[in-house]
């Protein structure tokens, strides 16, 4: 929750040097004046000059109970000082030539400014010092507030409330002041929020397409394996055990890569620059190497390209790869067996990816990772459309009467 900053220091340092200058003040027309007098503006100086030391002083407090009934005083002193300050201030304002009217002043900036003060609140503030200022005003005129109280007159009464006015304006507009940075405060934090929250998602995006792809190859290789020894191929099985291991190895390192990456956000990458684009070339040697991986496991896929590429953003090219990543899941998944179609389309002014495979009955019921239909929940297909949605691109998936299931994604390039 966003707060109100506490007095600085400097604001502490301006409001006591005020208080000094009023004493002074006091101390010049305190021979002319009656001790009651004297004895309210003391008191409502030491108000002042003791909110303004607290406000000063104050610290956050970390513990909830100590928060709580701190919050619950701080309330209880917002509300308080003000009052005393508008009752000092206003009975004094008139039978002072004028120095109580620095009380009644920043008791109404206190309580306007506060953007916690509801507006009854500190208009009843500002209602206590008109009425205290009309009181001391008629005490001076009987003459119980001294001989400089009695020559008081309509004029300085006028000018009190005129200063009353004022404050109030000023107050609204500190308050206003306050609230927007306040709002621009609690903006910048959702801001930051949103902005954690969209790297975790993309982190567990990447974490959720390293596990599809390594642990759904690694499936793959040890129904194969197990095949093979129930057919009494143990060099055969060997071979396919030691690929699941290398799968199984790579697919761990990456998954504790994006795990660090959740776990330590500021730590610096220790990775090359990222270059403002990808070459052709080497988008195209990770989408071979995708399709490598997959034929070392038995699956079967081909990749075509049309028109002419050109340099994309890390961003598209990321998306573009894991867009042939996730077809290539889905496919070990729900068509083990089946041929994989992978096209790269060049256009103008954007590029299009379309990944394809026969699912049904051409497709061999007990191949290889055939059992890897039940697992998944549908995130792979979602992270590939928040991919490209971020690149103002869109995703299209599904089957087609025939049994063809196509998966094509598109962005401006």
């Amino acid at each position: 929750m966003t707060r109100i900053p506490s007095l600085t220091w400097w604001s502490a340092g301006i409001n006591l040097a005020g208080a000094l200058a009023v004493v002074y003040g006091l101390w010049h027309v305190a021979p002319r004046i009656a001790p009651w007098v004297i004895v309210l503006m003391l008191a409502g100086l030491a108000a002042w000059a003791g909110r303004t030391l607290t406000a000063a002083l104050r610290r956050p407090e970390t513990d909830p109970a100590a928060q709580s009934a701190s919050s619950r005083l701080s309330r209880v002193v917002a509300a308080a000082v003000p009052v005393a300050l508008a009752l000092t201030g206003g009975i004094t304002a008139v039978p002072t030539q004028g120095l109580g009217a620095a009380l009644l002043v920043v008791a109404v900036l206190l309580a306007t400014s506060d953007p916690t003060t509801p507006a009854p609140a500190w208009g009843a503030v500002a209602a206590v010092g008109a009425l205290a200022t009309a009181a001391g005003a008629l005490l001076a005129a009987q003459g119980a507030a001294g001989p400089d109280g009695a020559q008081a007159g309509v004029l300085g009464f006028v000018a009190v409330l005129a200063a009353l006015v004022l404050a109030v304006v000023g107050g609204l507009g500190r308050r206003a002041q306050r609230v927007l940075l306040i709002e621009r405060a609690r903006s910048a934090e959702d801001a930051l929020r949103a902005q954690e929250a969209a790297s975790r998602v993309a982190i567990a995006r990447d974490l959720h397409d390293v596990l599809a792809h390594s642990l759904g190859g690694l499936v793959v290789q040890l129904d194969a394996a197990e095949a093979l020894l129930e057919a009494g191929d143990a060099e055969a099985a060997a071979s396919r055990v030691a690929a699941a291991r290398r799968l199984a190895a790579d697919g761990l390192d990456e998954a504790r890569e994006a795990v660090r990456t959740l776990r330590e956000p500021g730590r610096p990458e220790p990775a090359a620059p990222p270059s403002d684009s990808i070459d052709p070339t080497e988008l195209g040697d990770r989408l071979q190497a995708l399709l490598t991986a997959h034929e070392a496991i038995g699956g079967s896929a081909g990749l075509g390209v049309t028109g002419r590429p050109r340099p994309v953003p890390p961003a598209l090219a990321d998306a573009l790869v894991r867009t042939v990543q996730e077809g290539l899941s889905n496919a070990r998944k729900h068509a083990p067996g089946s041929v994989v179609r992978i096209r790269i389309l060049w256009h103008p002014d954007r590029v299009e990816c379309v990944v394809e495979n026969r699912i049904g009955s051409d497709v061999p019921a007990g191949a290889p990772g055939s059992g890897l239909a039940s697992t998944g929940g549908g995130y792979g297909l979602r992270g590939v459309r928040e991919r490209f949605a971020a690149l103002g691109g869109t995703v299209n998936a599904g089957v087609d009467t025939g049994g063809l299931f196509r998966l094509r994604a598109e962005a401006p390039a």
